[in-house]
């Protein structure tokens, strides 16, 4: 693996996070008007929808693969992964939401080295126990007075559907191309997510709509970026750039609903940015 590589990998992982934090503050701005079914059907219906550009330009054939059983693997717990983070994003505050996910990068690499076979250097673990040290600063000054809420339990379950669906979409990228994963889980998600739909539906005011497709996506364009991501670097090597979620979760926090940044969060990024240049470039310093 290259650097050159390494830091492609880590920019399209950036802007993935960035897209998956958009849809993040979505959910939550039509938090009580949509319910979690609908909101998780109809981001995979438009997500869906917004790849038939691609689907019509290629044609059928681009779309014929042999590893439908590591797709459908992929699908499945990157839906019920979906449907843990659609549920946290409506129950906590978005930075608190997003930091909940903080074990995925802890789990990460014991997949990538027990299943992808990838060997993980000493810094990468120091780099990883920094990052998750800076991301406990963050909660501890929020929670103190309160005790951890239990929606945090629920999105460390999620972090690990996400550290498994991320390792697999790396699995999936040595003979896949991005836009051939992101049509597959987007498509099966869309069949699993039907039925629970039907049976909680709700009427969707008409204002809705378009903030559905938006959803849909941003959602698409995580996927895709995120794929791409894992198709040049190790989730190892990456993994901790998840960690920016963080900062942009902050920043629409406090644009959209007054959640405050404090002193003790800027001095926990920087702590996360430290790590992240430890495992990325292998060196203690920039």
């Amino acid at each position: 693996m290259n650097e050159a590589s390494v830091y492609r990998g880590a920019a399209w992982l950036v802007l993935s996070e960035a897209l998956f934090s958009a849809v993040g503050a979505l959910v939550k701005y039509i938090d009580g008007d949509i319910n979690t079914t609908q909101l998780v059907f109809f981001r995979n219906l438009f997500a869906l929808m917004a790849l038939l550009p691609w689907l019509l330009s290629k044609g059928l054939g681009s779309i014929k693969t042999q590893r439908f059983g590591l797709h459908l693997t992929r699908a499945s717990a990157g839906l019920m992964g979906t449907y843990c983070i659609f549920f946290i994003f409506t129950k906590l505050p978005l930075n608190q939401a997003v930091m909940g996910l903080l074990m995925a990068p802890f789990i990460m690499p014991v997949i990538s080295r027990y299943w992808l076979k990838e060997s993980i250097s000493l810094k990468t673990w120091a780099g990883i126990a920094i990052a998750f040290i800076g991301a406990l600063m963050i909660l501890s000054p929020q929670q103190e007075h309160t005790g951890i809420s239990p929606y945090v339990l629920v999105a460390l379950v999620c972090a690990c559907f996400v550290a498994f669906t991320k390792c697999t979409i790396r699995k999936l990228s040595e003979t896949e191309p991005s836009t051939r994963i992101v049509f597959y889980f987007s498509s099966l998600a869309l069949i699993g997510s039907f039925i629970p739909m039907l049976i909680f539906w709700q009427p969707i005011a008409p204002g809705h709509w378009g903030l559905l497709c938006l959803l849909g996506m941003f959602a698409a364009g995580g996927q895709l970026s995120m794929t791409k991501a894992f198709s040049y670097a190790s989730p190892a090597r990456i993994g901790l750039l998840t960690y920016s979620s963080l900062l942009f979760a902050a920043v629409a926090g406090y644009l959209i609903w007054d959640e405050p940044v404090t002193a003790a969060f800027m001095l926990s990024f920087f702590v996360l940015l430290w790590a992240a240049n430890l495992t990325l470039r292998q060196r203690w310093f920039m």
